[in-house]
This record gives structure tokens, C-alpha cells and sequence, in this order.
């Protein structure tokens, strides 16, 4: 009777995880992605329909180059890094000739606030040490 019921309870443990680990976020298309980053930007800038739509236009070429980064190699990634810079450069200045200057105001005070969240979490999360961080000390050859 005590095997019966410690197979039972492996059996429900293992069907449990295999759920846990299949729960999550469904994937979104490229589309979808570039809808919802218009949509939050209309909501928090109150943008017109004509900049939502030239909003959304740019986002979706954002995410598809940034896709098809993503899926080269790693060594690929590091060589056009600078490539990757010049791209997020010229896609906040085309964001930037779509808005008015009251919204740009908005958008980049919303970056600076979204960038201190994020240096905030890495700090909790034990990132990489900051310049202050002194080096080890020199190993001794005794």
C-alpha cells in the first residue's frame, strides 16, 4: 500500500513540474510588440493617430533588426556592437522628429526614470562591480 501511495505522490510531483515549467507568457509577433510599444507611448505622451502609426512603423523595424541580431552568433554580436549603437541612435532621433517638444520632454524624462530602475535592480541583483570597487589585492608567490 506504501508503494502505491509514493507513486502516486512522484507521479503528481512530476506532472507538477512539467507544468511549472511550461507556464509562461506567450510569445508575441514582431507586429504585436510594435502595436503594444505604440500603444503604451500614445497612452503615456497622448500621441495623435498620425504619430502613433509613424511610432509603431519605426518600433517594428527596431524589433525585427533587433530580432535578427539577436538570432546571429555571440562573436557576430560583440563585431557590430557599434553598428547596434549608430541603429538605437538613429531610431530615438526619428522617435524624436515624430513628437512635439512637450512630449519629447516626457519620453526622456521617462528614460531617465527607466534607466535608474534598472541601475537599482542591478545593484540588488549583484551585478558587475562599479569603478569604485577596489581590485583584489596581489597574490603573493611565498
Amino acid at each position: 500500500m506504501k508503494k502505491i501511495i509514493y507513486t502516486v505522490a512522484l507521479v503528481v510531483m512530476g506532472v507538477t513540474a512539467s507544468y511549472a515549467q511550461q507556464a509562461g507568457k506567450p510569445k508575441l509577433s514582431a507586429e504585436q510588440r510594435a502595436e503594444k510599444a505604440a500603444v503604451a507611448m500614445q497612452q503615456k505622451l497622448s500621441l495623435t493617430d498620425d504619430q502613433k502609426q509613424k511610432i509603431q512603423q519605426i518600433e517594428l523595424d527596431r524589433i525585427k533588426k533587433n530580432d535578427e541580431w539577436r538570432g546571429q552568433d555571440r562573436s557576430v554580436m560583440k563585431d557590430k556592437m557599434e553598428e547596434r549603437k549608430a541603429f538605437a541612435k538613429a531610431n530615438k532621433d526619428k522617435i524624436d522628429a515624430v513628437l512635439t517638444a512637450d512630449q519629447k520632454k516626457i519620453l526622456e524624462n521617462s528614460r531617465h526614470e527607466m534607466r535608474d530602475k534598472l541601475k537599482d535592480r542591478k545593484g540588488k541583483r549583484g551585478g558587475r562591480p562599479d569603478d569604485k570597487t577596489p581590485p583584489p589585492p596581489p597574490a603573493s608567490n611565498n
